[in-house]
This record gives structure tokens, C-alpha cells and sequence, in this order.
């Protein structure tokens, strides 16, 4: 908490200052570690700070504080003589760009989020690490699904990742599965979309506790609350209302209080919900209402990209009814307030 209030901070007084004052600290670090030139305890716990920030933090206050890191982790590959200890520098690097790639995406720069997708997956390929490597394929899989990528290009893509989900540690499957199990369900195709929610259960039971009791968004975490939610995406797109509800209820009641896009999502899967029982009035005006009360700077786009689904589950006849009308209104200003942000 003290690091991250002191990057907050530092970044007003410009990113150089603050890569200055940590560089001195890690430099510190290596000088007092007798003759050990990487504190990668140190490294993991940063990463474990981004995860619980992940929650809390806007996009542009990750950016900022990844930004200091980044280049601080630059330093520190720059000093490192030993083989393993730059493995391990680069499934740090990894795990830091998946952070950068999101969070600049969500700030609207699709374009230089996708370069940072690249980087995250070459240094995850260059650690060797087969958790970081599927951690990462599967977190770029299920930012696919909200950018309103193909799914049948997410599904081939995720079939590359087949021997390491059949071979691989357990950890490292759980996002890859949940993409698997959500792209089937955009395709209407029930039986895989089943089948994948099923591996992931299994996949969640295999989980040490360590890992499923922490709500964080690093990749020692995956709490049931995600399980629930893959649960709730699946069968909303499929038009379970049932199950969809069952899922929904569960997962709002595991979300942690800090939570303020889980539930948000968890809402606009429940509009999909209305929409396909044969409301689309009340599924819309759910969907806007849901979104209007969440501040635009946590409208990431794994918020704003369900939105998007609610609208197109809405037939295209009944489109120009005024709550289809307002969600639209409401998604095509926050895309052009980002916009005009970024330009600024």
C-alpha cells in the first residue's frame, strides 16, 4: 500500500523523479543483498501489489505506476549476469505488460495495448515458465472476448495452448478454460460451452486454497467468485435463465466489498438474461442504468465490452426503441469521451 501511494504521488512530479528514487532503491537492494544482484522476492510481491490494485485503481493510475516499473525492471535486467535470475526477470516483465496491455486498452489505445499483448507473450516465451505462458495466452483470450474479437479466432488461438493445458501446471488453466467456455457460448454452441465450464470446475478443485481464497487479479489468484461468473456469462449467452441466475446470485455474494466492476458485470449479464427471456425494454434500460451509475474511469472494457453484448442481444427490429436508443447513447459517448481524452 505505501509503494503504490508512493507512485501515485511521485507520477505528479513526473515519471523521471519516480524511476529515479526506485531505481536507487533496488540499486540499494542489490548492494546490501551480498553479491545478489535481483531481489526477485521483491519483483513478485510488486506483482502481487498490481493484482490488488487491479481492483481498486483506474486505468490511468495503473498505467502511470506500471510505467516506473517497467522501466525500473529494465535496470534491473540491465545489471543481471545470471541466466535464471533474467528467466525469472522476464516472467516479471510478462506478468507487468499483460498489466500495461489492459490498462491501456481500457484508456481506448487499442493499438498500443496490442503491442504490449506482444511483449507480455515474447518475455512469458523467453522465462520458459509454462504458468506464466498460459496465464498470460488466457488473460489476452478473455480480453479478446470483451474487444469483441471472433470467437472462433479466440477458440483456435487457445487450441495452440492444447498440450500445455493437457501437461501443465493446474494454475495456470483456469483463464484459457473460462475463454474457451464463454467464445463457445457466443457461438450458441451449448455442448463445448458445457464441456469447457466443466474442465474449469474440475480445474478449480485441483487449485491450492492459497490461490482460490485470494480475490486479487495476479496469477496466484483465482477465487470461485470467477468461476461463477464464467457460469453466469455462459449461460446468459445461451438463454439459461436458471442457471444464469443461479450463477449471478452466487457470485455477488463472494465478491469482496473493494468489487466495483465484478458486480457491474455481473448486472449486464443479467440484462442479456432479460433480453433473451423476451425483454428487451427492461434488459436495455438494466444494462444503461447499471452502467450511468458506475464513474466513467472504471468503465474498463471488460465493463463497457458486456454492455456492448446486451445491445446486440436486443433484435435488430427493436433496436430503435428508447432503451436500446439510450444504451447506445450511453456506449457511444463513453467511447468518444475516451477518445477526446486521449487526444487532449
Amino acid at each position: 500500500m505505501q509503494r503504490r501511494t508512493f507512485l501515485l504521488s511521485a507520477s505528479a512530479a513526473g515519471v523521471g523523479m519516480a524511476f529515479g528514487l526506485e531505481s536507487a532503491r533496488h540499486g540499494l537492494n542489490r548492494a546490501v543483498s551480498e553479491g545478489v544482484p535481483v531481489d526477485l522476492e521483491d519483483w513478485n510481491e510488486i506483482v502481487r501489489e498490481y493484482g490488488a490494485a487491479y481492483v481498486t485503481h483506474t486505468s490511468t493510475e495503473l498505467q502511470e505506476m506500471l510505467l516506473v516499473d517497467v522501466l525500473s525492471l529494465e535496470a534491473a535486467l540491465g545489471s543481471s549476469r545470471s541466466a535464471s535470475q533474467r528467466r525469472e526477470l522476464y516472467r516479471i516483465g510478462a506478468l507487468l505488460s499483460q498489466y500495461m496491455a489492459q490498462s491501456i486498452g481500457d484508456l481506448g489505445r487499442r493499438r498500443e495495448g496490442a503491442r504490449w499483448w506482444r511483449t507480455a507473450r515474447y518475455a512469458a516465451d523467453c522465462s520458459g515458465d509454462p504458468h506464466t505462458i498460459m496465464f498470460v495466452r488466457g488473460r489476452k483470450a478473455i480480453r479478446g472476448i470483451y474487444d469483441g474479437l471472433d470467437p472462433e479466432a479466440i477458440i483456435e488461438e487457445i487450441g495452440k495452448c492444447d498440450p500445455l493445458i493437457a501437461d501443465g501446471p493446474a494454475v495456470g488453466r483456469p483463464s484459457l478454460l473460462a475463454a474457451r467456455a464463454q467464445s463457445f457460448a457466443l457461438l450458441g454452441r451449448a455442448d463445448e460451452a458445457e464441456s469447457s465450464l466443466n474442465d474449469l470446475r474440475e480445474t478449480f478443485a485441483a487449485l491450492p486454497s492459497s490461490m482460490t481464497k485470494d480475490h486479487s487479479w495476479h496469477c496466484w489468484a483465482y477465487p470461485e467468485e470467477r468461476v461463477r461468473f464464467a457460469e453466469s456469462f455462459v449461460y446468459s449467452h445461451l438463454g439459461d435463465s436458471r442457471r444464469a441466475e443461479e450463477a449471478q446470485a452466487a457470485a455477488l455474494n463472494l465478491y469482496p466489498p473493494n468489487s466495483r466492476r465484478g458486480p457491474v458485470q455481473i448486472e449486464l449479464q443479467r440484462g442479456i438474461c432479460l433480453v433473451s427471456a423476451g425483454d428487451p425494454t427492461e434488459g436495455a434500460g438494466h444494462a444503461t442504468t447499471t452502467l450511468a451509475g458506475l464513474p466513467i474511469e472504471h468503465r474498463t472494457r471488460f465493463v463497457m465490452g458486456l454492455g456492448e453484448q446486451v445491445l446486440a442481444a436486443v433484435p435488430k427490429g427493436q433496436r430503435r426503441m428508447r432503451s436500446a436508443l439510450e444504451l447506445h447513447e450511453l456506449l457511444r459517448d463513453d467511447a468518444f469521451c475516451r477518445e477526446k481524452a486521449i487526444g487532449s
